[in-house]
């Protein structure tokens, strides 16, 4: 029984581990960017899958001016996987938290990426 829940463990590792919302999964939904200097800007990737047979499109909406998106969507193929750059402006010192809207296919649900830290 261990060694089958080892095994189970070091395969989830190796593949990644994605966040499942609906056709589109994303591997980690808040990136901690940590300590950034207030002026700079931070920058976080985040990676997309899609879990479905068929092709699908996913669009990027950054909550602010402030943030911003390497592309704002993308035509994924089946099981095909991108990587998302965001760039976030840090403007004053103290925790920051930026969203990034992904509205995935098939409709108006929408679920939410972060690039979160400290500027200082």
């Amino acid at each position: 029984m261990r060694r089958l829940l080892l095994t189970l463990v070091v395969c989830a590792f190796l593949a990644g581990c994605y966040h499942d919302a609906g056709f589109i999964s994303v591997r980690r939904d808040v990136i901690d960017v940590g300590r950034v200097a207030v002026g700079d800007s931070a920058h976080a990737t985040f990676r997309f899958r899609n879990s479905a047979s068929e092709r699908v499109s996913v669009t990027f909406m950054p909550e602010c001016d402030c943030t911003a998106v390497s592309a704002d969507s993308h035509m994924l193929g089946p099981h095909e996987s991108v990587k998302l750059e965001v760039k976030v402006a840090v403007d004053t010192p103290g925790e920051f938290v930026k969203y990034v809207f992904v509205q995935a296919p098939g409709g108006s649900d929408f679920f939410t990426i972060a690039v979160k830290g400290t500027g200082k």
